[in-house]
């Protein structure tokens, strides 16, 4: 009985951990955001195309560890490439084109695109991916919580990742910005997405545009900070007309739709 108290005390202090940083967010105002400080969101991975001929590989999608050997991304990163073999993950990452300190590389396990997406709708768009093998976690590497509950519309959350900023010049350092979720009956309205956005989905961004996710963030992390100041996975970056246009925001797949499968596909996987 001493040994199950103890076991249980461990699961939960492990659980309290999750969702957050060593490294505090800087809260500043992807399209419209700023470089984030370096190990401010260590759930943050990075997902690399391997070339087929030579050495290395480019920034193709994001995606949020869950533990220390899952991971959250989108289906529409997946679903055409599956051999493992042409991917690299990286953890502990900030700068795109450089390999930091912090940083570790790692090879998949499993690719695992959600059954029933469909690649024309968007609809349940995502993944879970396997790490090889399981990975330490540190100050610069550690995992988001899981929501389990929606966050009412006007709370504000931050996307994070490496994709397109629509500059001159990309920074190629983690970017961060802060949208507020959008109620779905305004993001269906006919002059907004006109009906598109599913049961499985939620927009968040302004009217006005001017920040969101863009090209290249696919699969990233969409998170939201609760009353225990953890952040939690509330989505996964998934698709949206153009790139902080107005009434066109981010669309993001809605992860409390899918916790029993994300729990499934770890239990038999």
């Amino acid at each position: 009985m001493l040994k199950a108290i103890v076991l249980l005390s461990c699961v939960a202090a492990a659980l309290a951990d999750c969702g957050k940083p060593a490294v505090d967010p800087v809260n500043t105002f992807i399209v419209g955001g700023d470089a984030a400080m370096p190990g401010s969101w260590p759930w943050q991975v990075g997902i690399r195309k391997n070339y087929l001929v030579g050495q290395g590989g480019y920034h193709m999608c994001g995606a949020t560890l869950i533990d220390n050997q899952w991971i959250v991304s989108a289906a529409h990163c997946f679903y055409r490439w599956k051999r493992l073999s042409d991917y690299t993950i990286t953890l502990g990452s900030h700068d795109r084109d450089e390999v930091d300190s912090t940083q570790v590389n790692a090879k998949l396990g499993g690719i695992f695109v959600h059954e029933d997406y469909n690649s024309m709708t968007l609809d349940n768009d995502i993944a879970m991916l396997k790490l090889e093998t399981p990975i330490d976690f540190n100050d610069a590497i550690s995992e988001a919580c899981v929501a389990t509950s929606d966050y009412p519309a006007d709370t504000m959350c931050v996307v994070t990742g490496w994709g397109d900023q629509e500059a001159a010049i990309d920074n190629a350092e983690l970017q961060q910005v802060y949208v507020p979720i959008i109620d779905t009956k305004v993001c269906n309205r006919p002059s907004w997405y006109n009906g598109e956005i599913t049961d499985n989905m939620f927009c968040a961004g302004y009217s006005s545009g001017g920040m969101d996710s863009c090209q290249g963030d696919s699969g990233g992390p969409f998170v939201c900070k609760n009353s225990a100041g953890a952040w939690e996975l509330t989505g996964v970056v998934s698709w949206g007309y153009g790139c902080a246009d107005p009434l066109n925001p981010g669309v993001y797949t809605r992860v409390t739709q899918y916790n029993d499968w994300i729990s499934g596909i770890k239990r038999n996987n």
